[in-house]
């Protein structure tokens, strides 16, 4: 069956056979990025990072993706400063600009401070780059200088974006040569940080608008209260105030960050969906294990051990201590030791099992994540002092880099199964909002004092000079530490006759936790033994994807024979057997029997759980795509005759939990 792996090499080679849609791709995202407001929400550095990998891998050709880029970059810009120059200043008024005054006015003043090379540096500034070609249109700027700047800040902008994805893609293409799986890992990684830092990107840039509106409203309201109180919060958040809006989007993220926390806390305990998101989540992560991407992950992990951050804790606060900023190391110092003594609490409280069995005490239990909560809360304590003095820009490069490094830290833990995913979500939150806090401190602090600059380099020295050391000297025992460990839990045929049968799943988990079709019946016995008994009966079993197969969905002529099965996964594992069986009367119908590994053998064999669906095909006006429902209880019944007629069919279970046939069966070892 399908794989993660596989799926990606699909995607790979798809777009590699399909240049033409690639080069449309990178176009339309190109422009779409520049387009007035619109371009705020366009994934461009994820997407074009991706096309620059693709070339950097040899996939496909640099300069029709370059060109595209290009092409698409100044079309763009283009179109929104033409938009500007026709309909001057009443273009204000139609949406989408009349829902962003304050982004209005802000470009404004850019535009207004940099003049034409506001159209340049304008592309590589998140929350302008989207309406700067619009207000420079509209502010008269000239279409001759227009032109120039655009066409060379398009050619700078598409070589800024496609080179990391180009260097990424060669380092691939070699870790490719190490293992197929390995290069899997990386992309994943990569993936997760740049999708991360793009849905960061998107909640803030909503955000803000909201925000500002709300903190207009309550000013206003809180002007016109009479106490003293009211008085003094309308003059604090007041927008001609230069620190309000900093103290009203701290203040937010704070308390949205929080507000994660306990959705999660409440989920779990509450054993809602999530816990078995985990559990798909963290097996189709395992499914890709391999050992150099585990020596990779070990030392990433181990950037985020207690050692390492400790030091460059007490590097932070006796840097602030020897500046005499006395308010600031004690914010510092109470942000970090309160989530130091914050995470073992919650663990003790909730005593959430690990994934695999490594700690004792309380670091036994995983909830929240030790490394994604310190390493959140140590680097965002200094990045907000290393950023005090830095622009706009400059704080969004800081924070980038920290945030990379705290989820490639946050990722090594899901990877090397240390913790679950809502884990490391939780401990990110309650990071996030301690570092929040820390901010919202240093709002009503005399900070002349720091040295930012001083402490960037004190800092990174001593983070870099402990963490070498402390990797040198135990990569070996956390490769150890870590290695990768398979929970199977032991049953006797009596033990699974009796009742152990029932503390299996019923239905299958998809990966975001919800539960789909049911299990039919639980097989104690090889795949290879169920294959066997059913190829009798006129089953075959599917044979293992070629992607050539997987384009035949794009053709909506393909009868149902023709395509595979849809994949299909049970809490992130592919099924061990898939076998198909066409329905009487109905050539575009066929019964699909897939067969799952339980964490639980029976006498030493593995536990298969099965599931039988029917497919059909979809009428769809481009494609072919299998649509898949539970099989009727008269389908059911007639798998499970077949099987009882098998002479290695020793034991046989009615049906009887939740309201679904799950009839039990065991196999003798095949003669």
């Amino acid at each position: 069956m399908i794989s993660p792996l596989d799926l990606a090499q699909w995607a790979i080679d798809f777009l590699a056979q399909n240049p033409t849609l690639s080069i449309a791709i990178v176009f339309l995202i190109s422009m779409g990025e520049a387009l007035l407001i619109i371009g705020l929400f366009v994934p461009s550095t994820v997407v074009l990072v991706g096309a620059g990998t693709l070339v950097g891998s040899g996939k496909l050709d640099f300069w029709p993706i370059f060109v595209a880029t290009t092409i698409g970059a100044i079309v763009g810009d283009a179109v929104s400063y033409w938009a500007g120059r026709i309909y001057g200043q009443t273009l204000k008024q139609f949406w989408p600009l009349n829902r962003y005054p304050g982004l209005v006015v802000r470009t404004e003043n850019f535009f207004t401070d940099h003049g034409g090379k506001s159209i340049a540096i304008g592309r590589f500034v998140p929350g302008v780059k989207a309406v700067i070609p619009g207000i420079a249109g509209m502010m008269g700027m000239s279409h001759p200088r227009f032109v120039t700047i655009n066409v060379i800040s398009a050619v700078a902008w598409a070589i800024g974006h496609l080179t990391p994805g180009i260097l990424m893609g060669k380092g691939l293409a070699l870790a490719s040569e190490v293992s197929g799986r390995f290069a899997a890992v990386l992309l994943a990684l990569f993936v997760t940080v740049f999708v991360a830092a793009w849905l960061m990107r998107i909640v803030v840039m909503s955000a803000i608008p909201v925000l500002l509106s709300a903190q207009t409203r309550f000013v206003a309201y809180a002007a016109r209260r009479p106490h003293p109180a009211w008085q003094w919060l309308a003059e604090t958040l007041s927008p001609d105030n230069p620190r309000a809006i900093r103290v009203v989007l701290l203040s937010a993220v704070s308390a949205a960050a929080i507000i994660g926390f306990l959705s999660l806390f409440e989920d779990l305990i509450a054993r809602d969906t999530l816990l078995n998101a985990d559990v798909s989540i963290g097996n189709l992560v395992q499914s890709l294990r391999n050992t150099p991407a585990d020596r990779v992950m070990a030392v990433v992990t181990m950037l985020g051990d207690g050692v390492v951050l400790g030091a460059l804790a007490v590097v932070i606060v006796a840097w602030l201590v020897w500046r005499r900023a006395w308010a600031i190391a004690g914010a510092a110092s109470i942000a970090i030791l309160s989530s130091a003594l914050f995470v073992p609490f919650m663990k003790t409280v909730l005593q959430r099992p690990r994934p695999i069995d490594i700690y004792s005490g309380a670091d036994a239990y995983s909830f929240p994540s030790g490394h994604a909560t310190l390493a959140t809360v140590t680097f965002g304590v200094l990045a907000v002092l290393v950023s005090l003095r830095m622009g706009r820009w400059g704080k969004a490069l800081v924070f980038a880099g920290f945030g990379a490094l705290v989820v490639a830290i946050a990722f090594s833990r899901i990877y090397l199964g240390a913790h679950w995913p809502s884990d490391v979500a939780a401990g990110f939150l309650f990071g996030v909002a301690m570092t929040a806090a820390f901010a919202l401190a240093l709002e009503a602090t005399r900070i002349t004092t720091i040295a930012p600059r001083g402490l960037a380099v004190v800092a990174g020295l001593a983070y870099c000079g402990v963490a070498a050391a402390h990797v040198v000297a135990g990569h070996a025992a956390a490769l150890e530490f870590y290695a990768t460990r398979t929970v199977v839990r032991e049953m006797t045929p009596a033990d699974w006759h009796s009742g152990g049968w029932t503390h299996v799943p019923a239905r299958r988990i998809e990966l975001t936790g919800e539960t789909e079709e049911p299990f039919v019946l639980q097989w104690a016995g090889s795949a290879e033994d169920l294959r066997r008994v059913l190829g009798a009966h006129g089953f075959k079993q599917v044979p293992s994807w070629s992607w050539t197969d997987v384009l035949t969905y794009a053709d909506a002529r393909n009868d149902i024979d023709v395509l595979l099965p849809r994949p299909s996964l049970h809490a992130g594992k592919l099924a061990r057997l898939s076998m198909t069986r066409p329905v009487a009367g109905d050539d575009q119908a066929r019964l699909v029997l897939r067969a799952w590994e339980a964490d639980v053998s029976v006498a030493g064999t593995p536990l298969l759980l099965v599931s039988l669906t029917e497919e059909r095909k979809k009428e769809l006006p481009i494609v072919a795509l299998p649509d898949d429902e539970q099989a009727s209880a008269a389908d059911v019944a007639t798998v499970m005759d077949l099987l009882r007629s098998s002479p290695d069919v020793t034991t046989v279970l009615p049906p009887a939990r939740e309201g679904a046939m799950v009839p039990l069966l065991a196999i003798a070892e095949a003669p």
